[in-house]
């Protein structure tokens, strides 16, 4: 199987879109597809060493998407559609929705498009609905992939499409996740954790909709006696600057042991899993129509054997099993604070999730994605 894949995101920038476009990239060659995806090169051009991937890459001149450089990306997947015969022709998002629909009559291949959740509401502007309707972008032999049936519900809500067009396919785990990690021990040591604290961690770009406000105002309300063997590891990258200095206001009422690590590398974040207790993201619905369309972080942590606490939040649900994996409320104060006490205060409950996140962290491996996406054999 020859499978052509265009994406505008891709490594080496970091992000869940990012993250998919390489994992089933590499899960389908893993597979035996042959798989050429065409990326930007973020004007790093030769800086680039794509060779270590068990797939070719192409990449094009450009960074993160802007609406500007839609005729550019037309013409490109012309271009690319036209180089050799492809089986399977996947838009892994959509930007590349419009020029792959209108390459669409150059090949004879199976056309897939991938929704993440956010891009369904940010599609709704007229013009990009005209666009889109223009170009017949989900008509002809489009298959769309959803990332959760959360997804795939919103976009029936936003879009006229039959139900058998689209299938919900949720994401996968990479190996790396489940890779050796240093002793609890010795992490807690190299960060000075103290042995009997209770550690929860959170890893994501630290932006308003993943709500590490909420968290840190439900901390404020638990017991002093509770707050005061808890330590919060927070690991990502700063986003909004007003956002953030709200945020070291919230922190700090919070009144407990509060880490802010900032960005580390995906080895240290394995080690620092390795010794805490359970993982939590409070997000929180976001008036831009952004959206949580899966979570794929909670489930990096479920393999190194975490529960969640996780709030009830666009396709959170699909990756945090309601008392199974996790525990899933409302995003409000009170309900993650009624949350995090429980999972500090019961121990035999995080014994008791933990197996089961694991199991749920097995189950949903990228070769598994793949295999579902483009119909291959999986081993």
């Amino acid at each position: 199987m020859n499978i052509l894949m265009l994406t505008s995101e891709f490594s080496p920038a970091t992000g869940g879109i990012g993250t998919y476009a390489r994992e089933m990239a590499a899960a389908a060659s893993a597979l035996g597809a042959r798989v050429t995806v065409i990326a930007p090169d973020y004007d790093r051009g030769d800086e680039l060493d794509d060779k270590a991937f068990s797939f070719r890459t192409r990449r094009f001149h450009g960074g993160l998407h802007s609406m500007r450089d839609m005729p550019k990306k037309i013409f490109l997947a012309r271009d690319v559609v036209n180089a050799e015969n492809y089986d399977i022709l996947h838009a892994a998002d959509w930007p590349f929705f419009i020029p792959v629909a209108l390459s669409r009559g150059r090949t004879s291949a199976r056309v897939i498009m991938t929704l993440h959740g956010s891009e369904i509401n940010e599609t709704q502007t007229f013009l990009k609905r005209l666009a889109i309707g223009a170009c017949n972008v989900f008509g002809g032999r489009t298959e769309i992939a959803a990332n959760s049936a959360y997804t795939r519900d919103l976009f029936r809500q936003r879009f006229d499409v039959k139900p058998h067009k689209i299938n919900a396919i949720p994401l996968g785990v990479s190996e790396f996740w489940f890779g050796e990690r240093k002793s609890r021990s010795a992490t807690r040591a190299q960060y000075d954790i103290p042995d009997d604290n209770v550690v929860l961690i959170t890893v994501s770009r630290l932006t308003r909709r993943k709500g590490h406000s909420i968290t840190a105002a439900a901390i404020g309300t638990l017991e002093p006696a509770i707050r005061k063997r808890l330590t919060w590891l927070i690991v990502g990258p700063d986003g909004e600057a007003e956002y953030i200095e709200a945020l070291e206001g919230d922190l700090k009422s919070a009144d407990c042991d509060i880490r802010r690590l900032g960005v580390l590398a995906d080895t240290e974040i394995r080690n620092l899993y390795g010794a805490c207790d359970f993982f939590c993201l409070t997000g929180v619905p976001d008036p831009s129509g952004r959206v949580e369309g899966f979570g794929l972080v909670y489930l990096e942590a479920a393999a190194a054997s975490l529960p969640s606490v996780a709030t009830r939040v666009g396709g959170v649900a699909d990756a945090v099993l309601a008392d199974l994996t996790g525990l899933l409320v409302e995003p409000t104060v009170p309900e993650v604070a009624g949350a995090l006490r429980t999972m500090i205060e019961m121990p035999e409950l995080r014994a008791q999730l933990a197996p089961a996140a694991l199991d749920r962290a097995r189950q949903l491996s990228w070769k598994r994605c793949a295999a579902q996406t483009y119909s291959l054999p999986l081993d």
